[in-house]
């Protein structure tokens, strides 16, 4: 019985170093090039994490600046380096293989709901297209390291290739048709860039999500976010953070989704996690469900 009761003691301390230990969170952040979007992503981080103290602890949030790397390059560092705890990231089954998971969509659709930029010299020629089907015989853009390019490839889509800095200019230069982005993307990209335009007619849909990520040896902070994004989801502060982003307010009035014509395609790289997940109601905006669920 004293045994017992000595080890209480030791099992309760633990749990409570535990409880008020400081969990250093670093991430990568954008300096010089400034990207609007990674605020948001920021902000639900910070949000999970303070979601999670009272039940994990403290925590402090260290921005390192890996400007140079792509993504591919940042999710290297973080599986195989001492150098990030965490990225966000649009899933595929090798990176959920490779990497700790958190399986709640940050985007709540909008990572497979696509409007397409294209060159405004073509404006009129897609204006008159009727079938979505017939998108398919254009060229897609997509950044060579992003699992949306395999996703389009194995649809039959012809798929021009770049580092994704580049991407807006081969557009630009007509090296391909069709540059699909996701519906927080495309009207802040082409701000300062007259050539280009988003395109009014369709809207291209398949099942994805746009993940945190950790190191695979890093359950703690996996289950730690998990559980703070699901407490964010059920109290509301969560959709609350969502729909106060300027970015994504501003994409939920301007692209009209249920008036355009849905071109749906298949996902063949989704784990059966993934597709699970995106079942789920409470996760994904609900005009945006029919669009990016997977078909059952």
């Amino acid at each position: 019985m004293r045994y017992l009761t000595l080890l209480s003691y030791v099992l309760t301390g633990v749990f409570c170093s535990l409880a008020n230990a400081t969990d250093t969170v670093r991430y990568n952040i954008a300096q010089s090039v400034y990207d609007p979007k990674q605020a948001y992503y920021l902000s639900v981080l910070q949000l999970a994490l303070e979601k999670s103290a009272h039940k994990y602890g403290d925590f402090q949030l260290i921005p390192l600046s890996l400007d140079e790397a792509p993504q591919g390059r940042t999710l290297d560092l973080l599986a195989n380096k001492n150098v990030l705890d965490v990225h966000w990231s649009v899933t595929s089954i090798e990176r959920e293989q490779q990497l700790g998971t958190v399986y709640i969509p940050l985007m709540r659709g909008l990572m497979g709901a696509r409007l397409f930029l294209i060159h405004k010299d073509n404006t009129q020629s897609f204006a008159k297209l009727q079938n979505a089907q017939k998108l398919k015989q254009y060229s897609f853009g997509s950044g060579i390291d992003w699992p949306d390019t395999k996703i389009y490839e194995r649809n039959d889509i012809v798929v021009a290739t770049s580092d994704s800095s580049h991407l807006h200019d081969m557009l630009a230069q007509k090296r391909f048709d069709l540059f699909p982005r996701a519906l927080h993307e495309p009207w802040g990209e082409i701000a300062n860039r007259a050539q280009l335009v988003v395109e009014d007619n369709f809207v291209l849909c398949y099942p994805t999500a746009m993940y945190f990520f950790v190191n695979k040896d890093n359950h703690r902070l996996r289950k730690r976010l998990t559980y703070g994004l699901e407490k964010a989801i059920a109290d509301g502060s969560f959709e609350k953070r969502w729909l106060a982003n300027p970015i994504i307010a501003q994409a939920l009035m301007k692209s009209h989704v249920s008036d355009r014509t849905v071109l749906k395609i298949k996902n063949p790289y989704m784990s059966i996690r993934t597709r699970d997940t995106l079942k789920v109601a409470r996760y994904l905006y609900q005009p945006l469900q029919s669009c990016v669920q997977p078909s059952l």
